[in-house]
């Protein structure tokens, strides 16, 4: 593994670890109880040893009956607590440490399984809704970028890969690692030169640690890669499910599905594979050194240095070591995980933020707006989408724009909330350049209703009066979803405006979904209205209604309507014709179709198409 790779791994894993600061109280508690059940699992050896002594003691003559074992921690322990008592109660000694040792190694285990489980699920906890609140925060052009189940599976399957970092792994480093240091430590009190034969074998494991870690991370970012496609997938057929029906895409979606999961598949399959090649490596490297330790012990030499006692403690606390030295190893693909998984989450959370740098906020704006030599492209092209765009717009003006699909027309009024930014040119409202505006105060003053209308799976009053909107009266959401010609419909419902309307409004129909996304910006009361194709899912005649309580919302207020259908543009203000990023037109409708240009050529083409205006 490269230097640079290993050192943004640490890294990684570090500014992890960060988080568990926030509850460094509990996880002192945590190390504190791991670190107990480790020293309770050194103990029960130690305690293996005086009990051989003993029983050896007490049956090897006579003469001996009344001696105990004098060394080792055990007997430091017991004399210390029973003084010249110890002989006499000697069969106190043996069950009573038994059960002394079975707590400590029980409340440690609780104390540090518990601990851990509270700091790590706090740890996921706090990622998940840092990550939510990035979402929050974040530019539309990152979404545009990034296919959206990618960004569900970074805060559901990454964050889930964190907690195997922030809990198992989390959890086996510390009990496992304490217990290894604890029994080394034994080994060395108990024979230091035999120690050494573990010490020489350390080298080699944490080489094959380190090959096998930068396998395990490659495979890790490709798994949840993998992943964020099979989320994908999924996701765009179960919300598509009326388009995959009717075009008869089940076939092409079972091809997609099966090529995202056999990629999920292949890859989980290579780490099961690493993990198993690279464990019995690690185990047969411990098991050579045990072997070797072994064959010494069984030396005339060193067995006249060593009591029965001692010999059993040291061939017991080597054989243990085996077990914590396996999980460690096996514990680092977790760890690997974790840090891929802590990688995409980071870059999610470093991702740059929404500029908003604004210091103006405005109770109330009239709605003048100015437009001088404004230019656009979106940040990965270099194609102009909008060029030289020049007008003016006078408070309570209605503003059409109208032009062929890709012509600049809902890029040119994303500019005005913001939801992308200009990179030449100014935009005023009421003479300040919108840049220097906050962008809640900014958007306060504006209300939407798009083609694309997003519902929530909730009540319909709670739509209608959703977010900033929450506090607002029934009296009020009625008034605006009458305007919106949705109160009649609503009150046919079973259960009125508190009728839950499923995923993305799935229990209710186009035109009743428009309505209610109608009545929201009603009730929302903004100087500013944009429509962008407010009425294209709508029937003919719920159109007509529509149109009416429009034009009614529309009086007094600055707006800007987007439509394909020059009928319903033909009482606005001012009409601009826009083509290629460029407005190539602009005035009423009458004096647009006395000049016989493009608006011209749109009007009768669509009349001659459809048999109507």
């Amino acid at each position: 593994m490269s230097q640079n790779s290993a050192s943004s791994g640490v890294k990684t894993y570090a500014r992890l670890l960060g988080y568990v600061a926030r509850y460094w109280g509990a996880f002192v508690v945590a190390i504190f109880g791991l670190v107990m059940h480790s020293a309770a699992e050194v103990a029960f050896v130690d305690l293996l040893g005086y009990i051989t002594d003993t029983v050896g003691t007490l049956t090897g003559s006579a003469a001996q009956e009344t001696s105990l074992p004098s060394t080792g921690l055990t007997a430091f322990f017991a004399s210390a607590l029973f003084g010249e008592a110890l002989t006499e109660y000697r069969w106190l000694v043996i069950p009573l440490f038994l059960v002394i040792v079975s707590m400590i190694r029980g409340v440690g285990y609780l104390i540090g399984s518990y601990g851990l489980a509270y700091v790590s699920n706090y740890l996921v906890h706090a990622l998940r809704l840092d990550i939510f609140e990035k979402y929050l925060l974040l530019p539309f052009r990152f979404f545009d970028q990034s296919m959206s189940g990618h960004l569900v599976s970074v805060v559901t399957f990454n964050v889930q890969q964190v907690t195997q970092a922030g809990t198992k792994a989390l959890k086996t480093l510390l009990q496992q690692g304490s217990l290894v240091i604890g029994l080394m430590s034994y080994l060395f009190y108990v024979n230091w030169k035999l120690t050494l034969f573990f010490i020489a074998v350390m080298p080699f494991i944490a080489v094959l640690v380190a090959i096998v870690s930068k396998r395990f991370r490659l495979i890790s970012k490709r798994i949840q890669s993998a992943m964020g496609d099979v989320t994908h997938v999924t996701q765009e057929a179960v919300s598509g499910y009326q388009e995959v029906r009717m075009f008869g895409g089940a076939t092409a979606e079972r091809v997609r599905i099966d090529i995202a999961s056999h990629s999920n598949r292949r890859q989980n399959m290579k780490m099961s594979l690493t993990e198993g090649i690279s464990n019995p490596l690690v185990m047969l490297i411990v098991s050579l050194a045990f072997g070797a330790i072994t064959g010494f012990m069984l030396n005339p030499a060193i067995l006249d240095t060593m009591t029965t006692g001692s010999f059993i403690t040291f061939l017991v606390a080597s054989g243990m070591l085996i077990k914590p030295i396996r999980q460690l190893t096996e514990v680092n693909s977790d760890v690997q995980k974790g840090i891929a998984a802590a990688e995409s989450i980071f870059e999610v959370l470093d991702a740059e933020e929404e500029i908003d740098a604004g210091t103006v906020e405005l109770r109330s704006v009239s709605g003048k707006f100015e437009f001088k030599n404004i230019n656009f492209n979106y940040g990965n092209s270099d194609r102009a989408v909008l060029k030289d765009i020049n007008f003016s717009v006078n408070p309570g003006q209605t503003i059409a724009l109208v032009g062929s699909s890709g012509s600049g027309k809902t890029s040119l009024v994303n500019l005005i909330p913001r939801f992308y930014n200009h990179i030449e040119g100014n935009i005023l409202l009421d003479g300040v350049d919108v840049n220097d505006f906050t962008l809640a105060n900014l958007r306060q003053h504006i209300a939407i209703v798009s083609q694309n209308v997003t519902l929530f799976n909730d009540s319909i009053f709670n739509n209608i009066a959703y977010g900033e909107l929450a506090n607002s009266s029934a009296h009020k959401v009625e008034a605006a979803a009458s305007i919106a010609h949705a109160h009649e419909f609503i009150e046919n419902l079973s259960e009125g405006y508190s009728t839950h309307i499923g995923d993305d409004g799935v229990m209710l129909s186009g035109g009743q979904r428009q309505r209610i996304a109608i009545a929201r910006a009603v009730l929302k009361n903004a100087p500013v209205l944009i429509l962008d194709e407010a009425t294209s899912a709508l029937d003919t005649d719920s159109e007509r209604h529509i149109q009416a309580a429009l034009e009614e919302l529309m009086k007094d207020r600055t707006t800007f309507v987007i439509a394909h259908r020059l009928s319903t543009v033909e009482k606005a203000d001012h009409i601009l014709v826009m083509e290629n990023g460029s407005i190539v037109e602009q005035g009423s409708h009458i004096d647009l179709l006395a000049s016989a240009g493009r608006y011209a050529q749109l009007y009768h083409n669509q009349f001659d198409e459809s048999g109507v205006a």
